[in-house]
């Protein structure tokens, strides 16, 4: 993790004096005094946090406090920096990169936006991209099987059914 010189830290909101996050995407816990027993405190160093990654989503998570799930870094960067998200919407990566968590490249936006972005860039939102799901239309029209289809590119059967009868890509016309 790198820390850069023009770096500017705010507080989390929700976590002020306690947490800060970075326009650099980076996080860090502040100094402060903790209770250990019968009255004594100790001084707790403040880090930067090293945030986590799933198997199953790109994004990176940070663990504040002793909360049971992870934040993901994205939703506090976007929230110190701009603002609280408006309802409905979700934070864009507008490189789609869902590990560049600079606060430039971050952006309220819908989900269609958020989806398009991915895709801008040449990835897959899930399994398929742009072009696939357009191959895929054009060798249903042509006779293909759904079943040899879902074979060939490595998804179920109900999901080429659903990329046939616009229930998923839709907005791909």
């Amino acid at each position: 993790m790198i820390l850069w010189r023009d770096e500017e830290w705010r507080d989390i909101p929700g976590y002020e004096g306690r947490y800060q996050v970075s326009n650099m995407g980076n996080v860090r816990s502040l100094d402060r005094r903790v209770n250990v027993c019968h009255g004594a405190t100790r001084l707790m160093k403040g880090r930067v946090l090293k945030p986590a990654d799933s198997k199953h989503n790109p994004h990176l998570y940070v663990q504040l406090g002793h909360k049971q799930a992870g934040s993901p870094v994205h939703q506090l960067v976007a929230l110190a920096f701009l603002g609280p998200r408006p309802e409905g919407l979700d934070v864009r990566h507008l490189d789609g990169d869902p590990r560049n968590n600079r606060a430039d490249n971050l952006a309220y936006g819908t989900r269609t936006e958020n989806i398009l972005d991915v895709y801008r860039i040449g990835r897959a939102w899930r399994k398929l991209t742009v072009e696939q799901v357009h191959d895929i239309r054009a060798r249903l029209q042509s006779g293909e099987k759904g079943r040899d289809l879902a074979k060939a590119y490595g998804v179920s059967e109900t999901h080429i059914s659903d990329i046939k009868t616009g229930r998923c890509y839709s907005w791909l016309a």
